[in-house]
């Protein structure tokens, strides 16, 4: 298997299990403050990675990544705030889960094809699907 697939799955595994605890939180805590609670735990456990190997690691080497990485955190901010949001109006989380990271994979999907990725007839088949999905799932909480 290729390192890539791999790391894509834990990747999507971390997603949804992070859609469940914004699920538990959101009549829990005031959304603003769980979203940068969530943003500062990330950087605090981050840096407990980082710290050890600081000397050895080169942390950029094009301002580009810079910006990049700070709309990242822009957009990572929208995201725990407003899923907190989605939730804290009561959406279900196998309601609202879907529909969030349906929804991010076909922007995702849309821009990859924008900045020059190769469209297929499987990847569009495939994107129409998770439209289609997360579609029916907003759909079905009407």
């Amino acid at each position: 298997m290729n390192s890539g697939i791999l790391f894509a799955i834990i990747t999507a595994v971390a997603f949804g299990v992070w859609t469940v605890f914004h699920q538990q939180a959101a009549n829990k805590i005031d959304f603003l403050f769980g979203a940068i609670l969530v943003s500062l735990t990330a950087a605090v456990l981050g840096l407990v990675f980082l710290l050890p190997k600081i000397k050895t690691t080169t942390l950029f080497t094009n301002p580009k990544g810079i910006l990049f990485a700070v709309l990242a955190g822009v957009c990572a901010l929208a995201i725990d705030y407003f899923a907190l949001k989605a939730y804290g109006s009561g959406l279900a989380v196998s309601v609202a889960g879907p529909i969030i990271i349906g929804g991010s994979i076909a922007v995702a999907a849309i821009i990859g094809f924008l900045l020059g990725e190769s469209v297929t007839l499987m990847k569009v088949l495939g994107l129409l699907l998770v439209i289609a999905g997360s579609g029916i799932l907003s759909a079905v909480s009407r």
